[in-house]
């Protein structure tokens, strides 16, 4: 497995944005950790991501990026809440959410890189 740049930098954000005390600094943490990370490598597994039919450029960078960053950092502000309300300690949540997140999502972007040479298809096409 083939940890991503992209990958470190989202877990980062979501171990520190685990880490945070106070609720309400949460989810900017999140959002700027997995806007970071988009532009060091898209996500593994981009489900959620919308990619539009338009012919304008602007739209066809925005709109994926706006659509990934803000359903996975909404997915990742559910998973952190419900980790955070069992018996294990926020730091050791922080640590299990965010190195999960960097494992799953190398994972995934090896598994995509490896459908990718084997249909002959480009990187990022069709995730």
């Amino acid at each position: 497995m083939k940890v991503r740049a992209g990958a470190v930098v989202r877990g980062t954000g979501v171990a520190l944005a685990c880490l945070a005390p106070d609720a309400s600094k949460r989810s900017p943490i999140l959002l700027a950790g997995f806007a970071g990370g988009w532009f060091l490598g898209r996500p593994g597994l981009q489900g959620f991501t919308v990619v539009p039919d338009a012919e304008e450029p602007w739209k066809r960078t925005t709109v994926p990026f706006a659509t990934s960053v803000a359903t996975w950092s909404t997915v990742m502000l559910a998973a952190m809440t419900a980790l955070r309300k069992t018996r294990l300690p926020v730091p050791v949540a922080a640590i299990v959410l965010g190195g999960g997140l960097v494992v799953v999502d190398s994972l995934l972007a090896d598994l995509a890189e490896a459908r990718d040479a084997r249909t002959g298809g480009a990187p990022g096409d069709a995730r």
